[in-house]
Parts: structure tokens; sequence; C-alpha cells
């Protein structure tokens, strides 16, 4: 009987210590459908991204994204490929809220056709997450991306459902005047 409470004594203890703050080393695979707001024609691709964070310091991490969606224009198969990494800083404001920036390299590819459009600049990000409950992770984040050929903002929302401190689920919407983004993730903590 001892043995069984000192278990169940470390297993809440251990998933409580886990949901102190948010987890930053982690890799994601995202199913992600975007939305063009062009209304001379409908581009709407799908695809997968991947994702992942390590924190290099207590409070430096180092993050990337690729993405590859398609979608037909009139016949013709055009690809969306996007790559970002970045180098961040995370602040814990609160035991389980942090603050963060990241300063990104951005790379962004549209290609259908034989013909391709490559465009890479930088990007700036702030924002927030916070876990609201033990097992419940919400964020979200402001972006700027200057390209070679165009600048835009972006917001960022997000929440993730942890089915253990290793897995979790979740959600995420990104929306710029240009075009809007929703993803459905899945997380390995490490």
């Amino acid at each position: 009987m001892k043995k069984l409470a000192l278990a169940v004594a470390l297993s809440v203890a251990s998933a409580g210590a886990f949901a102190a703050a948010p987890a930053w080393d982690f890799v994601q695979g995202s199913y992600v459908i975007t939305d063009f707001d062009e209304s001379d024609f409908s581009y709407e691709p799908d695809g997968f991204a991947f994702s992942g964070s390590k924190l290099v310091t207590d409070d430096v991490f180092v993050t990337a994204e690729y993405s590859m969606q398609e979608d037909d224009i009139l016949g013709i198969d055009v690809d969306l490929d996007m790559l970002t990494i970045g180098l961040g800083y995370r602040y814990a404001w609160s035991e389980k809220t942090d603050l963060f920036g990241i300063v990104s390299y951005e790379d962004v590819e549209l290609s259908g056709s034989g013909q391709s459009a490559d465009e890479d600049g930088f990007g700036l990000t702030a924002g927030v997450r916070s876990m609201v409950t033990d097992n419940i992770e919400v964020r979200g984040a402001v972006k700027y991306i200057d390209l070679d050929e165009d600048d835009d903002t972006s917001v960022l929302v997000g929440a993730d459902y942890f089915l253990s401190p290793m897995f979790a689920v979740g959600l995420s919407y990104e929306t710029s005047d240009d075009l809007s983004t929703f993803g459905i993730n899945a997380r390995y903590n490490f």
C-alpha cells in the first residue's frame, strides 16, 4: 500500500512539475491549409508542416519549420514551400507563462508548370505561451516578415492539449492581410 501511495504521489508531482511552464524542446507535425486573400484567383493549398524547438541555454532556443503545400490553379499543380530558421529568447514571466522573441531567416517558394518564384528575407516574432491548466497550453504571437518583394505582419493563436507530459495535440490559426493558415498538429516533447 505504501508503494502504491508513493507511486501515485510521484506521478502527481512530476505531472505538476511538467505543467509549471511551457516546454521548449519539441518536434511537431501538422496538417495545414492556407487561404490566399486574392480576388483574382482561388488558391487554397494544403499539406504538411514539420517544426521543432530546442533550448541551447536556459533561455535561448533555436527553432525551425518547413511546410509543403499544393493546390491546382486552372488545372496546373502549384506548390508552396516555406522554410523558417530562427534564434529565440524566452523570459519566464511567471511559473506558467513565458514571453518570447524570435529573429528568423524566411524562405518562400511558389512553383508549378516548370516555373518558380523564390523570395527570402527575415522575420521578427514576439509572443506569449502559457499553461492555463495542467494539460492545456495557449499561445499568441505577432510576426513581421520582410521578403525580397513584400513584407507582411501576421497574428498567430493556438492551443495544445497534453495527453501526457510528452504528447500533445492542438490547433493553430495565423492570419495577415495576404493569407490565413489553419493547422492541426501533434507534438512530442523531449
